[in-house]
């Protein structure tokens, strides 16, 4: 008998906290957490030495806070969670919305597939103040110019407060297919133990410490 549970994908979120998707995932009883690093649809947008070395510091933070449970997988996204729902029985897929013309795209085809299977697929926005579809031009069409689209914006100005860190969900699943953060290399030679030097702490963490040595001085 398959197991029952919903997916949280992780892709360029690499947090806990003020992340909509993972908060309404963690509502759900049994959540498997992936990150699909997908390197097939990215065609000519492959990550570079910097981006592959910031990538692999916050996965291997992310999975030290889910307690070593995020689930490694490379290849086709589509594919990849097309397996997933085949191995297990999946209620639900949440994650948040990605904005490159590829990522759009393949994103899409996803939701659409997911749909026909009975799947639901629960995106969110975690990125924009506002999304491209929210500000539109009186005939519903896109602006083009800046000082119009800001105004516009302006008036349509809202707080947004940051979304704490939820309840963890009550169980964390694995895969056994499923590979191991550490399974993700990226090309040392191509920044070294200068670049990491100057990229210096990621994510979070590295975020704060430079907050903190900022107000110190101030």
């Amino acid at each position: 008998m398959k197991k029952s549970l919903s997916i949280m994908w992780f892709e360029q979120d690499l947090r806990l906290s003020d992340n909509p998707a993972f908060t309404a995932a963690a509502a759900e009883k049994n959540i498997l957490a992936v990150y699909i690093h997908d390197d097939v649809n990215a065609g000519q947008y492959q990550l570079g030495g910097a981006s592959s070395w910031w990538l692999h510091q916050s996965l291997c933070a992310l999975n030290s806070e889910l307690g070593g449970n995020i689930n490694f997988y490379k290849g086709d996204a589509k594919s990849i969670i097309t397996d997933l729902c085949n191995h297990f029985d999946v209620n639900a897929i949440f994650w948040n919305r990605r904005y490159e013309p590829w990522r759009i795209s393949r994103d899409k085809e996803i939701k659409k597939t997911l749909l026909e299977q009975g799947v639901a697929a629960k995106s969110f926005n975690a990125a924009l103040l506002k999304e491209p579809w929210q500000i539109l031009k009186k005939d519903g069409t896109p602006y083009k110019i800046f000082t119009p689209y800001y105004r516009q914006t302006a008036m349509n100005d809202s707080d947004v407060k940051a979304l704490p860190t939820p309840q963890f969900p009550e169980s964390l699943q694995s895969d056994s297919q499923a590979k191991s953060v550490m399974h993700y290399h990226y090309c040392r030679k191509k920044i070294g133990i200068l670049g990491s030097m100057i990229y210096g702490a990621p994510v979070r963490r590295g975020r704060n410490q430079r907050c903190n040595r900022f107000w110190l001085m101030a």
